[in-house]
């Protein structure tokens, strides 16, 4: 557990002596949702090719046939500094502070060159006004006057080092994704182009620089390639080099992104992008009155959710570590779709929609993949990267986690409600039958018309391989009924396109009954609902004797001991409860509360955000600050021992979000206008925020348990 990050209302600060701390490259990270950059030094001590990290949305990389990564892109955040011919080497620690309103790192240090004292200040940012382009400001001054050579350009050496699926283990091998094919020297620019590994993806990133120290030489090695500058430094004189790279990719779809040479200063540049995170910031800021800290804390957590967004690109999702990292190989789950995309709903509708229709785009490759595993309909996939392919090499877990298939459907009805767009409605019909045919033929139909769904795992992984999962069954119930309504309607509305897709009234009789007969877990004593068929059945144990702090369990106990306790890795039936909450009486859920909180060991990331939001929207409201405090600052005080090796946890900063809005706050959208039953945190005294519903801009107000609605 980390504490030694300083917060303020609007930057996070980092003192540190190391020029590699994972855990700050991580939490130090900035983006502009379309590509971001891992906070590390320009200046690295030691080669670590695979750990600096430059990524752009949806560009990955074939690590095997079938198989692939996200790609670690050559980066342009890179240099050196020579004062009469000795390298710089780190004399004092490392000063690190993000602004989170204009999304600007900065990084100063002290270093020694032989007998020479450098003192060296660095930003960058990635803009939010023009997607393709990566901005830096590199300055020093030296002790005493001396002949200086400055190296700056693009590294072109950078790696990937391939994370397993299994969590327990690690590889060290590395594999470099990115080649180069091309590059030009300019006179103040360089331009260099990459070709994918395996994809056919070229990656051109231009690079221009601007300094008034003197004439460059062009400078190439094995491993970087830039620009050079030799001169005398005084003592004193402070000497500044700009350098904008313009990153652009052979599948951009964004229109943001611009393909002119940049003329415009840092200045410049940072002000057109300081505009447009400003609109950002007043579509999306929380203002808190009262704990400092967790204000600037929500902060973060929203700031990293847009920097992790591309926008405006309906061809790519989030992955689980948003462009912080590479871990699970940069693919995207239903953590998007059913933790992430709130936050975009009700701040960025056009975001949603776009996560929306990525879902859309890739239903060709669902309908495949249902097919590869003997299924009708669609089957989305576990893990998947830019073409929809199932990326899950743990068979047994890309074969039964299949509840993302109803994550989906349920994701897109959010978005259906929250926006009433009915031309994407008509999209989505076909992913709700789709995905309903799919159910129909997984599922084991008897001769008396009751189902089960059988060999399937919840969103507790420690069930093992097991039946009728209460979140999944539910969800599929969800699903079947969203195919029904969507099939009456196209009947309506659109007999043609009703049969296009081949449907009838048998097959909608058929759904019905499925949906009013899947099984549903209770306990035949108590009557009180189970996660599935097997847990009651497990050894019970003391989830005491199994870990002591926050980290996961699974690093000291073997995975097959820990699918026979009768333990939960994180919310499974409370995740179902705090999802569809008018399913249960409140009866049940406080029941199931009582049953399952005490044996879950939140061995995943994902799990104090849900339980903080389950606590909040069922008056539990000291639980809920508990579970709440251990979500907000899940990555700032690296909770789980794991924010540095892996990156940051979308999937917790996206239901972080939702533990304000719909626990904390209370919303609901019952009715035409929002309502709300506000009961902040300890210490919140009053609360601001905009968000959208149904095409308005509304502004909320909390004060003293009460709360004001305008629209804009």
């Amino acid at each position: 557990m980390r504490q030694d990050i300083i917060l303020k209302p609007w930057q996070i600060e980092l003192t540190t002596n190391s020029t590699n701390d994972s855990f700050e490259e991580s939490t130090f990270f900035t983006g502009n949702g379309r590509m971001g950059i891992r906070g590390y030094l320009p200046f690295w001590q030691e080669k670590r090719t695979f750990e600096t990290g430059l990524f752009v949305a949806g560009i990955f990389g074939e690590i095997k046939p079938g198989i692939t990564d996200f790609v670690n892109l050559p980066t342009p955040v890179w240099g050196n500094i020579e004062c009469d011919g000795h390298p710089i080497t780190l004399s004092s620690p490392v000063s690190s502070t993000l602004d989170m309103k204009t999304g600007v790192r900065s990084q100063s240090f002290f270093a020694q060159s032989g007998e020479i004292t450098l003192n060296i200040e660095h930003q960058v940012f990635c803009s939010m006004s023009d997607p393709s382009l990566l901005v830096q400001r590199l300055s020093f001054s030296a002790s005493r006057t001396s002949n200086i050579a400055v190296y700056m350009g693009i590294h072109t050496a950078c790696c990937n080092c391939p994370v397993p699926d299994d969590q327990v283990k690690e590889n060290h091998e590395t594999i470099k994704l990115a080649e180069l094919t091309q590059h030009d020297f300019c006179k103040d620019s360089i331009d260099c182009a990459f070709s994918i590994l395996g994809t056919g993806l070229i990656v051109r990133e231009q690079m221009f620089f601007h300094t008034s120290f003197s004439d460059s030489e062009d400078y190439i090695s094995d491993d970087s390639l830039g620009k050079q500058w030799h001169g005398i430094l005084q003592s004193g004189q402070k000497v500044i080099f700009e350098t904008a790279t313009r990153i652009t990719t052979s599948r951009d779809i964004d229109p943001l992104i611009g393909n002119d040479q940049i003329s415009d200063t840092y200045d410049g540049l940072f002000s057109k992008s300081s505009l447009a995170w400003a609109s950002r910031w007043n579509e999306s800021d929380i203002e808190i009155d009262g704990v400092p800290d967790d204000q600037s804390a929500v902060r973060y957590n929203i700031f990293q959710l847009i920097t992790s967004c591309s926008a405006r690109d309906s061809s790519v999702s989030i992955g689980a570590r948003g462009l912080t990292h590479t871990r699970y190989k940069g693919c995207y789950f239903w953590d998007t779709d059913l933790f992430m995309l709130s936050f975009f709903l009700y701040t960025h509708p056009e975001a949603a929609k776009n996560l929306m229709e990525y879902r859309v785009r890739t239903l060709p490759q669902a309908k495949e993949n249902a097919k590869k595993m003997n299924n009708a309909g669609a089957r989305y996939p576990w893990m998947t990267s830019f073409d929809g392919s199932e990326q899950c090499e743990s068979w047994d877990i890309g074969a039964s986690e299949l509840h993302i298939t109803a994550d989906i459907p349920f994701a897109m009805q959010q978005y259906l409600d929250a926006t009433g767009d009915e031309d994407f409605h008509l999209q989505a019909m076909e992913v709700y039958i789709e995905t309903a045919r799919f159910w129909y033929s997984r599922c084991i139909i008897h001769p008396d018309g009751s189902a089960d769904l059988m060999f399937c795992k919840g969103p507790d992984e420690y069930c093992g391989i097991t039946n009728n999962n209460l979140f999944t069954n539910c969800m599929v119930k969800f699903n079947l009924d969203l195919a029904i309504k969507a099939a009456l309607k196209l009947k309506e509305i659109d007999p043609n396109r009703y049969s296009e897709l081949s449907l009838s009234d048998e097959e909608v009789l058929a759904w019905h009954s499925l949906r009013d007969n899947l099984k549903e877990c209770r306990d035949p004593q108590t009557g009180r609902y189970l996660p599935d068929e097997t847990f009651s059945r497990l050894e019970p144990v003391d989830i005491k004797t199994l870990k002591t702090d926050d980290g996961a369990s699974y690093h000291h106990v073997c995975f097959d001991r820990l699918q026979r306790y009768q333990v939960i890795k994180q919310a499974d039936t409370l995740l179902l409860m705090s999802r569809l909450p008018k399913k249960f009486t409140p009866e049940e859920r406080l029941n199931a509360w009582k049953d399952f909180e005490p044996c879950c060991l939140h061995d995943s990331t994902l799990s104090f955000a849900s339980h903080a939001l389950f606590a909040a929207q069922n008056g539990l409201q000291e639980a809920a600050e508990k579970y709440f405090k251990k979500a907000l600052y899940l990555d700032l005080h690296e909770i789980m021992n794991n924010t540095g090796k892996e990156g940051l946890h979308l999937a917790c900063l996206g239901e972080t979000w939702s533990s304000i809005f719909f626990g904390f706050l209370g919303a609901t959208f019952d009715g035409d206008t929002p309502v709300f039953s506000p009961a902040l945190p300890s210490g919140w005294k009053a609360l601001r925020m905009n968000f959208y519903w149904r095409g308005e801009f509304y502004r909320l107000t909390v004060h003293e348990g009460r709360y004001s609605l305008s629209k804009f």
